[in-house]
């Protein structure tokens, strides 16, 4: 300001001394300039005193709402910790509930203790919760009903050792309980988003209106001071700049904030997954959403862990080898990411298929402390390859995603296989024939449609035994189990009964038909010609009995009892023979 002053006073100095001036006007004259130049001094000491005094008033409303928008910023992550606190507590029922389910099925107690461990850190996520709602009186109630609810189902978990009961009314009363909480906080973080959203646009309004005043007022004062405008151009560069500064930061925050959306997506897709070969089809997809122009592949070890296969791909036909060791890939041998450029890493993977790529990328998928396979990237192109070393993290975050959906869809699926599969034959076994049948004979009820049940029995199977041993026995069964998978259709449910005793249930079949198919099965058992350490182990034979549905009867245990007489009768009968429960031998070798 002195400086301003300074100048209007060379000013005032340079109009009074004009040469010549005191001849042109009269004193008179000379006090109204000297007064002008005060006039336009003070105004312009007026115009800076009112543009301080403005844009201090204006920075404090800009910093009130910047502080509102803060505190309504803060409510929003409040809301977001709740809800991120009640997913934890939903995710932890869900273990209680698969383990208790586990539990009950199996009677392994390592899945009970699996079950009681997330029920004991409800307490400790129900204290969080109560902490962090403790200023809503709704969601307070609501918390201490959930509080009751889970700490019901914790006692009933810690009881379940005896009783092998999985609490279904405790499970559902928990998750409405946490439906509840999680829709009225759904409500109030939609609530504080547009209160946020407000904020923000009141804050742009007054930001931008302090602005634009500030503006034409430093516009007036730079007719004055001109010493300033080089000052001035450097502010506006540096403005400039700090804009373009801001612009990339928000570019990279919206690119952010889309790859977080997307990983996102494909974690809940990935938990809705039932298969692992869905699984695979959902990261090749989000793959390619993650890094467009790249092409690339899912691979897995075979269950022999000899060989690496594709599971899935996406972009351009990948030049990988569909089959090959797993040491051919130097990331599964490294065990962690590994990209392949040259100047920087210049071994080349062995799994392709003619010359090998530039720039790719080897991801091993582990989970479990066991590797299921890699994801394999390949950037063809300058801009893909950019795009793929930016987005590595990310690449390597979904494959730790997809690892552990991979690797827990394996194992239930093994779990599944071995409740119910016989692990000599692979049939099923005799728990889940007795619930096929029971559902087999409720479905023919119905639709009032025959049922036939075969008890089917290898002939001589104990002198087998005696004679070569139980390996040689036990390559007879599988054998025999592969010729009933051939020879019976889809629909046909075969189990293994124990022993050397197998079970057929033929939906929909009459008498006839399944005497037809009994004999068929008979007639292929005998021509089964095995080889034992080089030795042949002789012919083999079946004996088989059937039970018709309703005709012998309408219990699942009645007719297994039938089916076992006919089979007795056609085992005394002298063997290798089919008989019917109503009637005599059908058929005789």
């Amino acid at each position: 300001m002195a400086t301003n002053d300074k100048e209007f006073a060379n000013l005032e100095l340079a109009v009074v001394d004009r040469p010549g001036l005191e001849k042109i006007v009269a004193s008179e004259d000379a006090e109204k300039v000297r007064a002008k130049s005060v006039k336009i001094v003070a105004l312009l000491v007026l115009s800076a005193a009112v543009a301080v005094a403005f844009l201090a008033a204006g920075g404090y409303t800009v910093y009130r709402n910047l502080k509102q928008t803060e505190m309504a910023r803060d409510w929003i992550e409040h809301s977001q910790e709740v809800l991120f606190n009640l997913q934890t507590q939903q995710l932890r029922i869900e273990r209680v509930d698969f383990n208790l389910q586990l539990y009950a099925t199996t009677g392994d107690r390592e899945k009970l203790h699996s079950a009681l461990m997330p029920s004991t850190y409800l307490g400790a996520d129900m204290l969080q919760l109560k902490e962090l709602v403790k200023d809503n009186p709704s969601q307070s109630r609501h918390a201490k009903d959930l509080g009751e609810k889970e700490q019901k189902l914790a006692d009933i978990v810690t009881s379940a050792a005896a009783s092998k009961t999985v609490p279904d009314k405790e499970l559902l009363q928990c998750r409405n309980a946490i439906n509840v909480l999680q829709q009225e906080e759904h409500g109030l973080l939609l609530q504080r988003t547009n209160d946020s959203k407000e904020k923000s646009y009141e804050s742009f309004l007054l930001s931008s209106g302090f602005l634009g005043i500030s503006t034409v007022i430093v516009v007036v004062l730079f007719l004055f001071l001109f010493r300033d405008a080089a000052r001035r151009r450097l502010d506006e560069t540096r403005l400039s700049a700090a804009k373009a500064q801001l612009e990339t930061t928000v570019r990279k925050l919206t690119n952010r904030a889309q790859e977080s959306s997307l990983l996102t997506n494909a974690r809940d897709e990935l938990q809705l997954c039932m298969t692992a070969k869905q699984a695979h089809e959902s990261v090749v997809r989000h793959m390619h959403m993650l890094l467009p122009g790249t092409s690339g592949a899912t691979l897995v070890i075979n269950n022999s862990r000899r060989m690496v296969e594709i599971a899935a791909t996406w972009g351009e036909a990948t030049r990988l080898v569909d089959g090959f060791a797993p040491d051919a890939c130097c990331g599964l041998r490294a065990g962690r990411a590994r990209w392949r450029q040259p100047g920087k890493a210049e071994l080349n993977c062995m799994h392709f298929v003619g010359a090998a790529p530039d720039n790719y990328l080897c991801v091993p998928l582990a989970a479990h402390g066991e590797t299921q396979g890699f994801v394999f990237v390949c950037s063809d192109t300058p801009k893909s390859l950019i795009i793929a070393e930016e987005r590595t993290p990310l690449i390597v975050e979904l494959a730790e995603l997809a690892s552990l959906s991979i690797a827990s869809l394996n194992l239930r699926a093994k779990l599944e296989g071995q409740s119910i599969r016989d692990g000599l034959t692979g049939l099923f076994n005799r728990n889940f024939m007795e619930i096929a049948l029971e559902r087999e004979l409720h479905r023919a009820a119905r639709q009032g449609t025959p049922v036939a049940v075969m008890m089917l029995d290898v002939d001589h199977f104990k002198l087998m035994n005696d004679t070569f041993g139980h390996e040689a026995g036990d390559i007879v069964l599988r054998e025999v189990a592969e010729c009933f998978r051939r020879s019976l259709r889809e629909e046909d449910i075969i189990c293994r009964y124990g022993g050397e005793e197998f079970v057929v249930i033929m939906p929909d079949a009459n008498e006839a038909t399944a005497a037809r198919r009994a004999e068929m099965i008979r007639g292929a058992v005998s021509e089964i010609r095995t080889h034992y350490r080089g030795e042949l182990l002789g012919s083999i034979t079946i004996s088989v009995g059937i039970a018709m549905y309703p005709d012998a009867g309408r219990d699942g245990g009645n007719l297994i009892q039938l089916a076992d007489g006919a089979l007795y009768r056609a085992k005394h009968a002298g063997r290798n023979q089919v008989m019917l429960e109503s009637s005599n031998a059908v058929g005789l070798a």
